[in-house]
């Protein structure tokens, strides 16, 4: 280079490249927490609202909706949703905010989830799941001794895995607020 050129020589370059990489760096994962916190959240909303709307059902009818029908992930058009769609819920969601599916078991089905026995369900009851993140269920078991040990800290992505459950309107698996 002659004495007059201008620009940035090679390791001057090379020295912003590499701030700009670590800047990078340092937002990325923080996007990454904010987009899943948001996921989490909302995925919390459409449960409350499906739950609402059962329990909605519930106080006309004196039953969950198709109750022990209602066996495992939602499908459009199913028993479930047309007794809910006629209480007015008008976006129904069938998958979670990760796009897996909400999981719902109503009346006797409800034996299915982990820790719950014949003895603790009936006509009326219903659970509804969603299995996070990774859309994989984490087996937690439910203690009814201790209805809020199934609530949990959001300290790293992988708390985004967690299952979301919510039993009879009440949440049973969740994160802290």
């Amino acid at each position: 280079m002659s004495k007059g050129s201008t620009g940035f020589p090679f390791i001057e370059s090379m020295i912003i490249v590499t701030i700009i990489v670590i800047f990078i760096g340092l937002i990325i994962p923080d996007i990454n927490v904010k987009i899943q916190k948001d996921k989490h959240r909302g995925t919390l909303k459409d449960i409350d609202s499906i739950a609402k709307a059962c329990l909605e059902y519930i106080k006309e009818n004196g039953e969950a909706p198709a109750a022990g029908i209602q066996n495992g992930p939602l499908r459009p058009g199913n028993a479930f949703i047309k007794a809910l769609e006629e209480k007015n819920l008008m976006t129904f969601p069938i998958k979670d905010r990760w796009g897996n599916p909400i999981i719902v078991y109503s009346g006797s089905a409800s034996t299915h989830v982990d820790g719950f026995t014949e003895d603790m369900v009936g006509g009326e009851d219903f659970i509804i799941v969603s299995h996070g993140r990774d859309g994989m269920d984490e087996e937690f078991n439910y203690d009814r001794a201790h209805p809020q040990a199934g609530w949990f800290d959001v300290d790293c992505m992988a708390d985004f895995r967690r299952d979301l459950i919510n039993w009879n309107g009440i949440w049973i698996r969740r994160p802290k607020l």
